[in-house]
């Protein structure tokens, strides 16, 4: 036990330390001669009891009682006095003193008092060890009713009597400043390494530590991603812009980019504002991060601070089917380039009216090549709007999405006015011969020639009786069996010279196709090309 003692008379100080010392030999006992040298030292060392006189020079008993109240220094206060008074106990008490001693002090009283304040310590300690016990089970037993309840406080469905279960909610109930982070996955049917959860959730401590008092917690609310939120009390929030935080984020956020885009929306808390309204804006400014311009970090001021002007948009559909029907495509890609890029306003424009307007200009040169070029690349365009166009993510995306149908296009009427496709075929045949031993795909091959990746795949089909797979496989087995016969190299050289990384997966192809494993044709092949049979 850490017990201090004040008093102005030198005698009383030194009995009284005297005597507890003798009584309680493992306690730590120290003393003060005043109220005011009392307060510093329970500021400093937060002692169990303090044994106080009530009258004493620069500040008394019953004042040093009520700053440790106002301060909230939580300490147990026993006042010691020679006054016999009803009204100074009375007083003592009401400024929370633990109990009351008369002077001179009955050592049998001392003794009742201390083995009263060692049972009542004892019964707290074993409280606060229950509890924490109790709160690390329901936190490892139940992140997913943590991670419920904090949505729920985000979007103002948290009864008001359940909050206070949680460790920050003191801190979330002053929170001036809220980030949402989302982690879009690469792939959607993958989640995300537990490891990178964490050591996104450090980091965005790390930084959050820079500004204030903070927690950050994960919220599980969407189907394709992963949301992290940092609730954050700025001590000084005039000094603390959105957009000082935006840029400070913005600095270590591209090193998080390893298995998705990671983007950010800022809000600060405005004079009255509840907690949904906060959220609600912040979510508004992470739905910006759909432009490139904001590198991924948005705030919510920047965008309310706007003056939105009507959209523009200045694509003309007839104009540009005149475009998609010349010999090259590019007048029709920086068409809608330079018309996608005035609607944007610079990353301004609400996102939903971009992909609104791409999805209408696919549907709109549907509607105008209808019955002039290969149904097949209609029906493209038509999932390309209904499904493809809405899913975009980034503007990036969506531009890409509405280019690739929009170059499908231009290929069929170009392959209209020349009475078929056989040139690309002819040259993508020719560039799977020479980039057969890379890991290219359909959709690499498609871009290479400016196709629709369904489209090239049906060409191609269509063209030669074999898909695009068929003709890869085709040219490299044809290469794994002249490096076979020449019995040089090893089967899984051979095996990574002709594009596959695996060659079990090499084996089996390698067998499927020819009919021998390439063990046995390296057998067969060799005495045939005169090769070595040793």
């Amino acid at each position: 036990m850490n017990i201090l003692i004040v008093d102005d008379e030198p005698r009383h100080l030194r009995g009284m330390a005297g005597m507890i010392q003798s009584m309680r030999p493992e306690a730590k006992v120290t003393t003060a001669k005043d109220g005011a040298v009392a307060l510093a030292m329970v500021k400093e060392n937060l002692p169990d009891v303090v044994l106080s006189d009530i009258q004493m020079p620069n500040l008394d008993g019953l004042a040093f009682l009520q700053l440790l109240k106002e301060e909230g220094l939580q300490t147990k206060v026993v006042m010691v006095s020679a006054y016999n008074l009803f009204e100074y106990a009375q007083t003592a008490i009401r400024h929370g003193a633990y109990d009351y001693l008369l002077k001179p002090v009955d050592i049998e009283k001392v003794e009742t008092l201390l083995q009263r304040l060692e049972e009542q310590f004892a019964a707290e300690a074993k409280e606060r060890g229950e509890s924490a016990e109790l709160k690390q089970k329901l936190e490892l037993a139940s992140p997913a009713y943590r991670s419920r309840m904090l949505h729920q406080w985000l979007i103002g469905e948290l009864p008001s009597d359940q909050g206070a279960e949680l460790e920050e909610w003191p801190l979330l109930q002053e929170v001036n400043v809220l980030l949402l982070t989302d982690i879009r996955r690469l792939e959607a049917e993958e989640a995300l390494p537990p490891q990178l959860m964490e050591d996104l959730s450090r980091k965005l401590r790390s930084f959050a530590d820079r500004f204030g008092q903070y927690c950050v917690f994960p919220l599980q609310t969407m189907q394709q991603g992963d949301r992290l939120v940092t609730a954050l009390k700025l001590g000084q929030l005039s000094d603390q812009s959105a957009a000082e935080l935006a840029a400070t984020l913005r600095d270590c956020t591209s090193s998080w980019q390893l298995h998705g885009k990671v983007i950010h929306g800022i809000a600060v808390r405005i004079v009255q504002e509840g907690i949904p309204d906060l959220y609600q804006r912040t979510e508004t400014a992470l739905h910006y991060a759909f432009y490139d311009e904001w590198q991924g970090v948005v705030a919510a001021e920047e965008i309310a601070a706007y003056e939105p002007k009507e959209a523009l948009y200045k694509l003309d559909g007839e104009l540009l089917f005149e475009a998609l029907q010349e010999a090259s495509f590019k007048k029709a890609e920086e068409m809608c380039q330079e018309a996608f890029k005035t609607l944007a306003a610079g990353g301004y424009t609400e996102p939903k009216l971009m992909i609104n307007y791409a999805a209408l200009t696919l549907i709109k040169i549907k509607s105008r090549t209808s019955g002039i070029i290969d149904p097949q690349v209609g029906s493209v365009l038509t999932e390309t709007a209904s499904n493809s166009i809405p899913s975009c993510s980034t503007s990036d995306e969506l531009l890409k999405q509405l280019m690739c149908c929009l170059s499908a296009v231009h290929q069929a009427l170009t392959d209209r006015k020349q009475g078929s496709g056989d040139a690309a075929v002819e040259q993508c045949l020719s560039w799977i011969q020479s980039h057969y031993h890379e890991d290219i795909t359909l959709e690499m091959a498609a871009e290479q020639f400016h196709f629709n990746p369904s489209y090239f795949s049906t060409l191609i089909k269509s063209r030669t009786g074999r898909s695009f797979s068929d003709h890869l496989t085709e040219s490299r087995i044809r290469e794994a069996k002249a490096l076979l016969a020449t019995g040089k190299l090893k089967i899984y050289e051979i095996a990574e010279r002709c594009g596959y990384r695996d060659t079990k997966y090499f084996t089996r192809i390698f067998k499927r196709q020819v009919g021998l494993s390439p063990e046995a044709y390296k057998h067969t092949a060799r005495p045939l090309t005169g090769g070595d049979t040793t």
